[in-house]
């Protein structure tokens, strides 16, 4: 609401009624306009006050805004990290039944290899080394000794290798239990951060709630804010029209020649420059539309005034920099944004194609150039169309 009020109805008109009505004090019609001095003062200190509200209002809007930006991306941010979390959760399950399964698998083996050294063990344990050292001796045929002694070696080769086969057994299963113990902790630790980002979801909700219901309050203060505004601006309607008839009164006075209103098609271009930007087109904001042309050119270039008038504002304005307006008579102005420097003052009067300002890229354009723009009683008025 506040980017359309420079250059839209009654604010606009007001605000540069104003301001261009001092310097003219002093030029011509003296006692006329001291008697609209006192309305005047009144005048700006009621628009002074508007504008002071009105940009309280957006930036507190703003910053409602901006807290619950800020929540939604909070929430978004929670959200992904409770769905990462639900992944590692289900690896963590997944690797923990395979380390269990692996374990029992470990445990059957390894009992059955208990078994089958228990079972050696009761066989050497029966027959006894003595045993043994008879049955060899015994023997008078060298044959059957030499076979009893590769089975002998069979059988401590067998129980050797069942107790290698035990003890990396028992070390697998040392290192799965440790394997189960690590992830069921992590399993724990992992639930207990789900827990609490899940806290911190439910409160990142309820804050969401609180922001837009802030946002909805200030956006019905405004509606509120605006109403009141207009009406305002119906009281001081009245006001406006006597100031602009004054202005015009004095212009008609200096003014010489053609009026403004028959030039329309024969007027040059402030600037020798290409057109970047041609009036009505979308801006990359919102479905606002361009009310100017933008022509880009090169930076500190000469600009001047498309016909003669008075200068009712030469100052910095939000979202046109150093913006010079000039009042040719008949309702109509042309304004003069972006510049590097205004070369002339509220009041003065111009001269047709004099040098009013050069080119700059204030107000944040990113190139040098010019924005370009005519107003009739303060509706936008296609520049092209004035230009030859």
């Amino acid at each position: 609401f506040l980017a359309s009020i420079p250059f839209s109805g009654p604010i606009f008109l007001l605000f540069f009624a104003s301001l261009s009505l001092f310097p003219l004090l002093l030029s011509a019609e003296e006692g006329k306009v001291i008697e609209k001095k006192a309305e005047l003062a009144e005048l700006k200190i009621k628009i002074a006050a508007l504008q002071e509200v009105m940009q309280e209002r957006q930036s507190k809007l703003q910053k409602e805004d901006a807290v619950l930006k800020d929540v939604d991306i909070r929430i978004s941010d929670i959200n992904s990290n409770l769905r990462d979390l639900d992944g590692r959760k289900q690896s963590l399950h997944t690797e923990l039944s395979d380390l269990q399964t692996k374990k029992t698998e470990t445990v059957t083996s390894l009992q059955a290899e208990q078994q089958i050294l228990a079972q050696q063990l009761r066989s050497a344990y029966v027959s006894g080394h003595e045993g043994y050292i008879k049955l060899i001796m015994n023997q008078q045929d060298p044959a059957v000794v030499s076979r009893m002694l590769v089975y002998y070696r069979y059988l401590t080769e067998s129980r050797v290798r069942t107790i290698n086969r035990i003890n990396q057994h028992l070390d697998l299963l040392k290192t799965l239990e440790s394997g189960i113990r690590t992830r069921s902790i992590e399993l724990k630790n992992l639930i207990n951060l789900q827990r609490e980002r899940r806290r911190s979801l439910k409160l990142a909700y309820l804050d969401q709630k609180k922001a837009v219901q802030a946002l909805r309050n200030e956006l019905a203060g405004n509606l509120q804010q605006i109403e009141r505004m207009q009406n305002d601006e119906q009281e001081l309607l009245h006001l406006i029209e006597k100031l602009r008839e004054i202005i015009d009164e004095l212009l008609d006075e200096e003014r010489t020649g053609t009026s403004f209103q028959e030039l329309r098609g024969l007027l040059k271009l402030p600037v020798e420059a290409d057109i970047v930007v041609r009036f009505g087109t979308r801006r990359q904001i919102g479905n606002m539309r361009w009310k100017g042309i933008i022509l880009a050119g090169e930076l500190g270039s000469d600009i001047h005034a498309v016909y003669q008038g008075r200068v009712v504002y030469a100052d910095w304005m939000r979202g046109f920099g150093l913006l010079l307006i000039i009042d040719h008579g008949d309702s109509y102005l042309s304004l003069y944004g972006y510049n590097e420097s205004i070369l002339v003052e509220e009041g003065d009067w111009v001269a047709t194609g004099q040098t009013v300002a050069s080119m700059g890229k204030s107000g944040g354009s990113s190139k040098p150039g010019l924005y370009f723009g005519i107003r009739y009683k303060g509706r936008p008025q296609n520049p092209l169309r004035w230009v030859r």
